[in-house]
Order: structure tokens, then sequence, then C-alpha cells
């Protein structure tokens, strides 16, 4: 997901009780492909904010800029738009075994749309290279106290996560959940997931650092990280239904472009240009709403976070938060957040119609 605008600090006061600690990591996967499209040039990969970590990052790497896995990474960003999520999606979906990197057997491919697998599989065998030749598991090696720092002042901060509220919620029970902290992800945070063969499926938030005390070293303020952490588990939940079901696609295709139409300079600014996003950012967004109502958020609250997205132009999020509020009180008729798809799909259809 690209970088966000922080949500209201006001999200701290509707933190509930802790289900089930998080124990967060940092994860080579995460970090090499960060790394390697930092040297490749893209932006979103490419923010200053730990001025400590790019300056090894680019003492130790900068060298290597002329690798084949950074101008095949390079070729990706220009000629097919490769970069934010999609990055992330691959790391998630690679299994480090003998020193080598290998794409994940799964039940379903998360991959699709994002990485063309011809590409996947070049690009997987030149990342191996690179891993070798440039020595990452030293550097990785090498931080690994400032990585276990990190994560333990993150775990503390968002003590309050309630990680059983999403299964519930979404019906899916047949999940493990992996809260990752992305050290050269800068600002951004992002939800991918994997399903490996005979498993549970791995939903990830991988939340990026971006405030830092005098010394460099990185803090993570609940009232800050606590909404995204919210936010990015959500989307590990919703995006794959439109990714993998075409019927519930199709059927929300001429809505979601409609919406987009109308709102389409307020999500541009969002960082959102297709109708797949709005439809996702929507019910994520709505989503978090639902949250905050179920862990005793004030009405002052809720209402401060629906006018957010609001201005932010998804200006039907009231009715949507609605709609939601609605399935968590019909659950034997709609025991999974998929089967209220016929539901949300006429939410769709009827806020396109008052468009025109």
């Amino acid at each position: 997901m690209k970088l966000m605008i922080a949500l209201l600090m006001v999200f701290a006061s509707a933190a509930g009780v802790a289900k089930g600690n998080v124990i967060s990591t940092v994860d080579q996967r995460v970090e090499l492909l960060s790394i390697v499209f930092r040297l490749a040039g893209n932006p979103e990969y490419n923010m200053k904010l730990d001025k400590n970590y790019v300056k090894d990052i680019e003492d130790y790497f900068g060298a290597y800029r002329s690798h084949t896995v950074v101008s095949f990474a390079k070729k990706l960003h220009t000629e097919k738009g490769m970069g934010f999520s999609k990055v992330m999606f691959l790391a998630v979906a690679l299994e480090l075994k003998n020193n080598k990197f290998s794409i994940i057997k799964q039940s379903g491919n998360t991959l699709k749309g994002k990485w063309d697998e011809k590409d996947a599989i070049q690009f997987v065998a030149l990342l191996n290279d690179f891993y070798k030749v440039a020595a990452f598991e030293k550097f990785f090696k090498d931080h690994e106290t400032n990585y276990k720092d990190a994560t333990s002042l993150f775990d503390h901060s968002v003590a309050t996560f309630d990680q059983k509220w999403y299964l519930d919620y979404y019906g899916d029970h047949e999940v493990d959940y992996r809260v990752v902290i992305g050290f050269g992800n800068g600002g951004a945070n992002y939800g991918p997931s994997v399903k490996p063969v005979g498993q549970k499926k791995l939903v990830y938030a991988i939340m990026g650092s971006w405030t830092f005390d005098e010394q460099g070293k990185p803090f993570f303020p609940e009232a800050v990280y606590l909404p995204y952490l919210i936010h990015e588990f959500n989307h590990s939940f919703i995006d794959h239904i439109l990714e993998e079901d075409t019927t519930i696609e199709q059927q929300l295709k001429s809505s979601g472009e409609a919406l987009l139409e109308a709102q389409k300079m307020a999500m541009k600014l969002e960082g959102y240009e297709d109708w797949h996003s709005l439809i996702d950012e929507s019910l994520v967004r709505a989503s978090v709403v639902r949250y905050l109502m179920d862990h005793g958020a004030t009405a002052t609250v809720v209402q401060q976070e629906i006018t957010t997205q609001t201005q932010k132009g998804f200006v039907w999020i009231k009715d949507l938060v609605s709609l939601l509020g609605a399935y968590e009180t019909s659950r034997d008729t709609y025991p999974t957040f998929k089967s209220f798809y016929p539901r949300i799909i006429a939410f769709f259809d009827a806020k396109a119609g008052e468009q025109k």
C-alpha cells in the first residue's frame, strides 16, 4: 500500500484489551527486496527517514548498483510499473533454503496481477546471485542488535492490538499473523499475504518506521503506529477477494470505474488510480471504523474518522460503515466477509448511480 497520511491520534483512545501479543520481526526477504528496489531508484523505496540505516545501505551496497538484478528491477519499474506492494508480495512469497531463494508453492496465487510468472522466476534467479556476491546475510547479521531493539519497542507500543478481532470479523480462522518491521521501507506500510500449500494463510502487516530520536534510533508512539497496524491487517483479508474471484470483480467493475471517475482528483492525491484500489480502500477504511466501534471508541472519535475519510474522497464511507454494521449483526446469514459481497456489490452499484 502507498504511503498514507497519518490517521488521527484519537485512535489511541479506542484501544482495547490485548488479545494475543504482537511479536514483530525484521525479515531478510523484506529488507533484501527493499534494498534492491532502493538501488533501482524506486521513489517509494528511497525515503531517507532512517539516516543511519540508509547510510549503512549506501556504504555497503552502493557498489552493486550495476548488478543485473538492480538493472532488471529498473526495467520492471519502467515498463510494468513494478513497485510499492507488488515488491512486498514477492518478498513474502519467497523461502530461503541453503542460501537460495525460491518461490513458495501456493494454494492460489497471490502474485497474480502483480508479477508475470516469467519475470518473477528471472528476478529470483538474479536475486540469488546478488544475495551471494553482495554478502547480504552479513549485512543483515551486522544489524541484528538494531533490529532486536526496534522490534521490542514496537511490540510494547502496540500491545493493545486485538488480533482475534480480525478472525471473528472476517470469519476466516485459517490464518496466521506476521508483523514485520520494514527498516528499508521508510514511512510506507504494506499488507501482503501468501497461502503455502498445506498451511494456513499467512497475513502480513509490514510496518515502516518514520519516527526517530535524537540519536537516530527508531521509536514507535502508539498513537502513530497502532492505527496503521489496524489498517494494514484489513488489507490481507480484503484485497485478495477482488484479485481471486473474477465473478465479483466483474460485478464491481462498472461501479468501481464510475466512482473512480467521480472522485478522480481526490483518489489521485491519495495515490489510488485504479478502481480495485478504490473498492478495497473503501472497505478497509470502513472496517477500521468498525474496529474502533467494537473497541469502545466514543461517538466523537468515530465521527472524526468518518469525516477524515470523507474529506479524502471516500464520500460514501458513512453509509458503508452502516452497511458493515448490518454484516456484523447478521453473521448467521453471512458467516464470512466474502459471503456478504452481494450486499457490498449492490451498495457500490447504488453509490455509482448517485453520481449520474
